[in-house]
């Protein structure tokens, strides 16, 4: 049963311990819940799919990749994470065979990382949880609410990408 979950439950399940005199909305708590339980959910899913060995974490890395493969250091700099970290990933990804790497056609020194079937599998199946999700959401909370929320969200993520940027 979906419940909504009161301040203190919030706040209990992201660690904060917040004065009962804040009387403000507290979006931070809720969207750190929200992303918590979010993951999980995904996991679950793919988990009943046959990818419970699949690092969700790193999920959007599936996204930097050309059709065609890529480069480990352009995967690095298009995830805005170190080559060693990406090498890391990729090696422990290939082990689980969502990737491969193969030799590039246009320079034969080089490398390139592409998905396997299982990587493109697992990508499929990603898109459909996040369909699924989705509409989960929009039955819960209605069509317009949910787009209201998509809407809110984006509006609310802009102001932390900005602020991020300068002095508060």
């Amino acid at each position: 049963m979906l419940t909504s979950l009161s301040r203190t439950e919030l706040n209990s399940q992201v660690g904060l311990r917040v004065s009962k005199k804040v009387q403000s909305a507290d979006v931070a708590a809720v969207l750190v819940a929200a992303a918590r339980a979010h993951t999980g959910a995904v996991m679950e899913r793919l988990a009943l799919r046959g990818y419970a060995d699949f690092p969700f974490a790193s999920a959007s890395l599936l996204w930097l990749m050309d059709e065609s493969g890529t480069r480990s250091t352009t995967l690095a700099q298009r995830g805005g994470v170190t080559k060693q970290a990406m090498s890391q990933l990729v090696r422990m990804m290939e082990r689980q065979g969502y990737l491969e790497q193969v030799p590039d056609p246009n320079d034969t020194r080089a490398k390139v990382i592409r998905m396997t079937p299982r990587g493109k599998a697992v990508k499929t199946a990603c898109v459909e949880v996040r369909e699924e999700l989705n509409q989960r959401i929009a039955k819960i909370v209605g069509k317009d609410k949910a787009r209201e929320m998509e809407s809110s969200l984006g509006a609310v993520t802009k102001m932390f990408s900005d602020s991020a940027a300068k002095p508060l």
